[in-house]
Order: C-alpha cells, then sequence, then structure tokens
C-alpha cells in the first residue's frame, strides 16, 4: 500500500466499525495496538543544481483514515456477522482534522485499538482545513519554499480519497495479537524529480510565484501536475 505522515492538530479522533452490527464482533476479532506516523522524504538541496528549488513548508489536512479489511481472507460467510467477527465488507475509519506538518521529522498521528485482522488497503482523504486561524485555512495541501533567490508557495484546496498501498503488492497489514506501526510516506525528492518548478513564473510581478488553482501568476497547470506527483509518490510503509 501507498502511504503518509502526519503532525497533528488534534481536535477529536473516533473510530469507528463502520459496518459491523454488533458488539460482539470487538471481543471475537481480538484487538491490538497500531500507531500511524507520517513524514516527508526530503534530502534538500544536495546533488542539485545551484539556483533550484529549496523547501522550508510542507503541510497537509486529512479529514479521515480508513482501513480495509482483505476481501481475498474472509469468506462470505463472514459477512452475516453470526460468528462474530467482522467479514470483508467492514471498514474502520479514523475521523479527524489531522493537520501535519511533514518536514518536522517522522511524526506519530495517534495510537489506536484495532481489531485482529489482514488489511489489504488504506485510504485518507486530503480535505480543506475548516480552522479559521490556521495557515491553512481552505486549503488541503501547502509547501513553500524559494526558486532560486525567489520565495514561492504551492498550494491546493483538492478534496480527494488516497489510496495507498506497500510497493510489494503482495503484502497486507496484518494486525494478530501484536503491535504494529505504519507510516504514510510522501516522496518529496520524487516530486520535484519529475515537476520543473523552475518554470514557474511570477506573472503579476509581486515578488512572491503563487503556484495554486486560483492562478494569480499564470501557474495552475503546474499546480495540479504537483498535486497529481504528491499523490503518486505517496507511499505505505513499515516502521
Amino acid at each position: 500500500m501507498k502511504n503518509k505522515k502526519i503532525l497533528v492538530g488534534l481536535l477529536a479522533v473516533v473510530f469507528t466499525a463502520v459496518s459491523c452490527s454488533d458488539d460482539s464482533s470487538d471481543a471475537a476479532n481480538g484487538m491490538d495496538n497500531l500507531t500511524i506516523q507520517a513524514k516527508a522524504t526530503y534530502s534538500g538541496n544536495n546533488g542539485r543544481m545551484d539556483g533550484a528549488v529549496s523547501i522550508s513548508e510542507f503541510k497537509i489536512n486529512l479529514k479521515e483514515i480508513e482501513f480495509e479489511l482483505d476481501e481475498d481472507y474472509y469468506d462470505e460467510d463472514d459477512d452475516d456477522y453470526g460468528d462474530g467477527y467482522y467479514g470483508d465488507d467492514d471498514e474502520f475509519e479514523l475521523t479527524g482534522p489531522f493537520e501535519i506538518d511533514l518536514l518536522s521529522g517522522q511524526t506519530t498521528i495517534t495510537s489506536i485499538n484495532i481489531p485482529n485482522g489482514i488489511y489489504e488497503e488504506v485510504e485518507f482523504k486530503m480535505h480543506r482545513n475548516r480552522n479559521s486561524s490556521s495557515e491553512l485555512f481552505n486549503k488541503s495541501i501547502q509547501i513553500k519554499g524559494t526558486i532560486g533567490t525567489t520565495p514561492f508557495v504551492f498550494w491546493h484546496n483538492v478534496e480527494e480519497d488516497f489510496e495507498i498501498d506497500y510497493e510489494d503488492a503482495g503484502q497486507n497489514l496484518i494486525i494478530s495479537d501484536n503491535t504494529a506501526t505504519i507510516v504514510f510516506e510522501f516522496d518529496l525528492d520524487a516530486v520535484l524529480a519529475t515537476v520543473d518548478l523552475s518554470s514557474a513564473n511570477d506573472g503579476n510581478g509581486d515578488g512572491l510565484i503563487e503556484i495554486s488553482p486560483n492562478d494569480p501568476d499564470g501557474n495552475q497547470s503546474l499546480a495540479n501536475t504537483i498535486k497529481d506527483k504528491i499523490k503518486e509518490y505517496t507511499d505505505l510503509l513499515d516502521d
């Protein structure tokens, strides 16, 4: 599965079994601890040309994180919950918001108790920040830095689901009477290697290069490309 990491402005965390019909499932499956973390992979300007892009801030806002049980592991008889076990239609959600500073190091979002099982997919929803006192207000992603000597800001208000997996397609998240840690990894180095930020313009000449869907500097297409590459280069890791 692919991944992502996080620093939290944690207002509320709710962990729910979305499609379960009775509480006996918890006892039957058993519960164990899962720690969720996030980070960005960024090596700075090492090995890059003079005057290239330098990043000073990378923040995201998540609305929820969801875990989906592996449908190949559970047979159809589990769906009626008659035996008190979860089935493959079950999903488990953490409800945020989670405001994450990805350049602050590997950060713990939260630790939760999750039912034992095999989970085939982790999904999170990137969503606009609704906190009017936050720098991310009405934004879901923000990156700041310089292009050469000129400051720039990239931001987007995309509201989109990220389905992330391990690099090994055959690997699943297994919770079985054990504690586990997963990491959402945002590979900023890969994004910068495939997107030419030096092509961005300060179209209105105000001394700040703005790369955003609002397009004051004429960089809207580049903003959408960066957003897509961030999604492409987000992976799930074991710690």
